[in-house]
């Protein structure tokens, strides 16, 4: 908490005496700016936005979460920058007419004075074409690579389709989870991928890809359903069915795919779309990255003709 002083003497802070020109006022550390009225050096506390004064006490606070404490505890009048009046209980007033960010408590004057608080000050969290705030820097990361800021340049290659998508990932899971209207689905990529794509095996292991199975389930059972090859149980015949057929246990729970880049220790995945995804994340090799996506458009030009 910082105490407005007096006028100052010859010995302290804010004195100037040069040439005869006599007393000011300095603000200082924060602006750097000279006043020679108080009144006008007071006006200036009152109504910069980099500073937080109490008019009654005569004081300037240091941090705005501290003046709300400050405040609250005020039983004077108060004077509220944001509307230039007095107030009796700043804080009540500041919750009805105005808001509080909720990532640092700052009060801001209305919504617009707040999205550019945001944008000034939580720029690592905030997106301004939303105008929305995130909890962690991360989320918003994975918002700007979502297909609300991501164009989608991807188009499923066949003609009874054609839905777009943000990157060749997720274009690959889309016949991973046989989403695809032309009935491509996860065997169609792991098989044609493995033995007419990566001919290499820079990125597969042809050994480690299986036929898909067909899962008996006896018409006579009601109720949960429980994986063989897992814990997980689901309470309709239809949800079992799509998780068997999942790449987690298509492949016998193997994982046929693995990163070539030793910066990741040669991850390895389920699916095809997974090692994908690890390829766009840019932590890998470019090289590795740009082999891949050669090879993925090659794939699409031999499902477009199935």
């Amino acid at each position: 908490m910082i105490t407005v002083p007096a006028l100052c003497n010859s010995y302290g802070p804010g004195y100037y005496n040069t040439h005869g020109y006599g007393h000011y006022y300095e603000c200082e550390p924060a602006c750097g700016l000279i006043f020679w009225h108080y009144l006008d050096y007071e006006d200036h506390l009152v109504k910069s936005r980099h500073h937080h004064y109490c008019t009654p006490c005569h004081t300037e606070l240091s941090f705005e979460n501290v003046e709300q404490t400050y405040l609250a505890q005020s039983p004077q009048r108060v004077y509220c920058r944001f509307c230039q009046t007095d107030v009796v209980n700043i804080l009540n007033h500041h919750q009805e007419c105005h808001m509080q960010c909720p990532r640092c408590n700052v009060w801001c004057k209305d919504m617009a004075h707040f999205y550019s608080h945001c944008q000034a000050d939580h720029s690592d969290v905030y997106c301004a074409p939303c105008r929305r705030l995130y909890r962690h820097p991360n989320n918003l990361i994975m918002h700007l690579k979502s297909s609300t800021h991501t164009p989608k340049q991807f188009t499923c290659p066949q003609e009874a389709c054609r839905k777009t998508f943000i990157s060749q990932s997720a274009l690959i899971a889309h016949f991973e989870a046989s989403a695809c209207p032309s009935g491509v689905e996860l065997e169609d990529v792991d098989g044609y991928f493995a033995h007419q794509c990566d001919y290499r095996q820079l990125f597969v292991r042809p050994e480690l890809i299986f036929s898909k199975r067909n899962l008996e389930i006896p018409s006579h059972i009601k109720g949960s359903f429980q994986c063989p090859e897992c814990p997980k149980v689901f309470a309709y015949a239809g949800q079992i069915t799509a998780h068997f057929n999942s790449p987690m246990h298509k492949n016998h729970g193997y994982k046929p795919y693995a990163c070539p880049s030793a910066s990741c220790g040669h991850a390895t995945f389920y699916s095809l779309s997974g090692l994908a995804l690890h390829q766009e994340k840019g932590n890998c090799d470019k090289a590795c990255r740009y082999e891949l996506q050669k090879l993925l458009v090659g794939l699409c030009r031999i499902l477009a003709r199935i």
